[in-house]
């Protein structure tokens, strides 16, 4: 896997949470009519009052679990203040001062360990629909339908350096969100915003905002660094700034230069009381956790006796275990099938 020393990258993931109502109110997660799965409390009406779902909660706890994040005793949310349409209340409920989840970690596929900062909840803001790309469109109407949906936002520490390890982080995350069940891609959103510095300019950070997919953020990623090293050489200054992918051309473009945590004006919603996380509820969901990709591996090898190789394939794509699970045939055939005829003309195709 790719590695530049003189490349930081730090990521913000935000993965939608496949449940059936939104994180404050009973409007449903589903694909509508635009606009047409809302309520006053999502849209954030004046008098309304949020109420939190238990079941975003649980999930968001099995995804700190599955990460090794201490879980917070106490659950506290707090008003972002911000000013753009996809938000009609001008503030997103988020965790700020105290997130759910801390010091975490998740291993790539070559066993290098990310640690993970924080993992907090949040309300996902509305939809921005454009004619076209972001930048030449004409107009910008809104979807509220998603504003309110939950999410969890994962928040590495900047230990990648490479869009490779960055491409690899996404794909170790999302094998593990299917592990769990809390992720259905048909319904729910996972995006990525990725901090990117070089040593040429001193690490002055760039944020590449709302990247699709583990493919696009190893494109936007190696687009940057290209774009930031051009400057340099270039005798241009880099600034703090915060900018967009383009999918279509594989470009970013600059939005607006880099706010920092005092210009979100960060307050304790009043509307929201503090929510404890009982170490009973804990254990329960620690006990129902299924087996994660390296227990998973780990079995295969000791008990089945797959190849380390055969086993690692299978446990790094959930699918690749639904499959071979069903397989009634001896597993040691069937991993070898999998891995080298299966996965062979999946990947051709």
């Amino acid at each position: 896997m790719g590695f530049d020393a003189d490349v930081v990258i730090g990521l913000e993931i935000h993965v939608g949470l496949s449940t059936e109502s939104k994180l404050f109110c009973g409007c449903a997660v589903d694909e509508g009519e635009p606009n047409s799965l809302t309520c006053p409390i999502c849209l954030g009406m004046p008098g309304s009052k949020p109420k939190l779902n238990r079941k975003a909660v649980e999930y968001a706890i099995r995804l700190c679990l599955s990460l090794g994040c201490e879980v917070a005793p106490l659950m506290m949310f707090s008003r972002k203040t911000y000013f753009y349409p996809d938000m009609s209340k001008n503030y997103q409920i988020t965790q700020y001062e105290v997130p759910l989840g801390s010091n975490g970690v998740l291993e790539l596929s070559d066993g290098k360990v990310v640690g993970i900062e924080r993992v907090h909840v949040e309300e996902d803001p509305a939809s921005l629909v454009h004619a076209g790309s972001i930048r030449d469109s004409p107009f910008v109407l809104v979807d509220y339908n998603r504003s309110g949906h939950p999410l969890c936002e994962v928040v590495t520490r900047p230990e990648m350096h490479s869009p490779e390890e960055a491409r690899d982080f996404m794909r170790q995350l999302i094998n593990v969100l299917n592990y769990l069940g809390i992720f259905d891609p048909k319904r729910c959103i996972i995006k990525a915003d990725a901090n990117i510095s070089i040593k040429e300019s001193g690490y002055v950070r760039a944020e590449v905002k709302n990247i699709s997919g583990f493919k696009d953020i190893e494109r936007a990623l190696g687009y940057e660094i290209a774009r930031q090293r051009q400057a340099v050489a270039e005798d241009k200054v880099i600034i703090q700034e915060t900018r967009g992918f383009d999918a279509s051309s594989g470009t970013t473009f600059s939005m607006r230069t880099k706010e920092t945590e005092d210009d979100y004006g960060y307050i304790l919603d009043p509307d929201l009381v503090e929510y404890v996380v009982g170490e009973g509820w804990k254990k329960d969901i620690a006990a129902s956790m299924p087996e994660l990709p390296k227990e998973k591996r780990e079995r295969y090898e000791k008990e089945l006796g797959l190849s380390s190789d055969d086993a690692h394939v299978l446990a790094s794509d959930y699918q690749l275990v639904l499959l071979f699970e069903r397989l009634d045939i001896d597993p040691v055939l069937a991993a070898r099938w999998i891995r080298r005829e299966f996965v062979r003309v999946i990947n051709y195709h």
